[in-house]
């Protein structure tokens, strides 16, 4: 074991990665012994009500753990090309980085770079894979160690490692595993390379997919949709946003907005209701009706207020109860 953390002092990686999925691995390759003296990460962001500027996750990490970070929107600037010429790295490791890597910072390193994707490649290529696959009702997916390439996500294979998509998973709880299973791969990955032990893979084109940034358009319900691919939806885009539907404030004639945080799918049917209608409320929930099924909401956020549970949020409007509400 200490000769193995010897040899990995002496070698040099520089990481590129922005949130939280991206702070397993580099703690990993920290605890592993290699030498990281550099992190390229985005910009503070400004975040909350407040609208604080807050550093990414993984700059929080690398300043506590005293690594340099440069935090810059363009990392093929040729000021910070030359940062990370100055420190000789061997390697370039990226995991949720954010930018497009050009050819002249890839080749910054002898061994070149390589990305930690979650997603199975060629499937879900892209900006939001872990979200898509939740959305799209799939039941397993993965993590992919790549090279990085000129066009999005289409480098070459190195490795890969497979993940259950279990019915609870949310895109939190299911990203946190994948950022584990991303780190112990990253490990394997980096020694196998070094032993000259992996033959890269080229990607089938012809099986690529693509999973696009979450727009609002993706947030809004379609309430003619069936049931499951509504709870997909919400489960998909939780934590990091939510899915919302619009209803209509009688007092006001005004449309207003409502987040939905948490869903079932009703064990019920939803009859003669039409798609968006609120069928009842129970304890604990609110059932619309859908395309197929009904959708159990159950934790809703209303415009303006804190996440709260449904039921409560329906038994405190009366206005609402009085009407034949359908969400639009």
């Amino acid at each position: 074991m200490t000769e193995n953390l010897t040899e990995n002092q002496n070698f040099t990686i520089v990481y590129l990665g922005s949130p939280d999925f991206a702070v397993k691995p580099l703690l990993a390759l920290l605890d592993a012994g290699y030498n990281v003296p550099l992190v390229i990460t985005q910009p503070d962001r400004p975040k909350g009500r407040k609208r604080q500027l807050t550093p990414t996750a993984v700059k929080q990490v690398a300043e506590e753990k005293g690594i340099k970070v440069l935090a810059t929107p363009n990392a093929n600037k040729p000021e910070i090309i030359e940062e990370i010429k100055t420190v000789q790295p061997d390697l370039l490791v990226v995991a949720a980085f954010g930018q497009l890597m050009g050819e002249e910072l890839v080749h910054t390193a002898p061994m070149g770079a390589i990305n930690i994707h979650g997603s199975i490649l060629p499937k879900y290529r892209g900006a939001s894979p872990i979200q898509q696959a939740i959305i799209d009702g799939e039941t397993e997916t993965g993590i992919t160690i790549m090279y990085i390439a000129p066009r999005l996500d289409a480098g070459d294979m190195l490795a890969k490692a497979t993940c259950e998509i279990k019915p609870q998973d949310n895109t939190g709880t299911l990203r946190e595993r994948l950022s584990e299973i991303g780190s112990d791969l990253l490990l394997k990955t980096i020694t196998r390379m070094r032993a000259g032990d992996i033959i890269p893979e080229v990607q089938d084109e012809a099986a690529a997919t693509y999973a696009g940034k979450i727009t609002i358009a993706t947030e809004q319900i379609d309430w003619q949709k069936p049931a499951a691919e509504l709870h997909n939806l919400v489960r998909g885009l939780t934590p990091d946003t939510s899915a919302y539907t619009c209803y209509v404030e009688p007092a006001k004639d005004e449309q207003q907005r409502l987040k939905i945080w948490q869903t079932e799918v009703a064990d019920t049917e939803a009859g003669n209701a039409a798609p968006g209608e609120v069928i009842k409320a129970d304890s604990n929930s609110l059932m619309v009706a859908t395309g197929q099924g009904v959708l159990k909401l159950i934790t809703v956020q209303p415009a303006g207020k804190n996440q709260m549970n449904a039921a409560a949020w329906w038994r405190g409007r009366r206005d609402l109860q009085a009407a034949k509400l359908i969400f639009e």
